[in-house]
């Protein structure tokens, strides 16, 4: 069994924020980690390895949203990045999705609707992990990439009795 426990990276905007989200993800069994600044968010995400970023579409020191998606993009297993917007319009919320974000939660925060959406990006992110380390059966044989089909699997393994 998995015994993981999830892990959530939030930029909150404010103190009363903060307590929100401690309040309904510590009561949920979850991990919070808690940033403030783009700097702290960056080196946050390296450090504590977070299945999900919940993050401020505008940062108070001039980032948006836009920089941390390039930031998570060169980790090997980037979170799923939620933005958070006061007026989280049509047009945020495309943009996020169009560039690779995972979703978009209007402020003030819903309860039952936050932790939804940051639980199905959690089970998003393992799920998008658990693929990536999938193996072929000849893996560690010396021939094949482990992903994508082998050009040269052993006899043992014909393609068509993969699965």
């Amino acid at each position: 069994m998995d015994t993981v426990v999830p892990a959530l990276l939030a930029v909150p905007a404010c103190a009363e924020e903060r307590d929100f989200l401690r309040n309904v993800f510590s009561a949920s069994g979850w991990k919070i980690h808690l940033a403030q600044t783009f700097q702290e968010v960056r080196a946050a995400i390296r450090e504590q390895g977070v299945g999900v970023l919940l993050s401020e579409s505008q940062f108070s020191d001039g980032h948006c949203w836009k920089d941390l998606l390039g930031e998570i993009r060169r980790l090997e297993s980037p979170p799923m990045l939620v933005v958070t917007d006061r007026l989280a319009d049509e047009r945020l919320w495309a943009e996020v999705l169009n560039l690779g974000g995972y979703d978009v939660l209007l402020k003030p925060f819903d309860p039952a609707e936050l932790l939804r959406v940051v639980s199905s990006a959690w089970m998003s992110w393992k799920l998008k992990g658990a693929k990536s380390r999938r193996r072929w059966p000849w893996d560690g044989l010396g021939r094949g990439w482990g992903v994508g089909l082998s050009p040269n699997p052993p006899a043992q393994y014909p393609l068509g009795e993969l699965w």
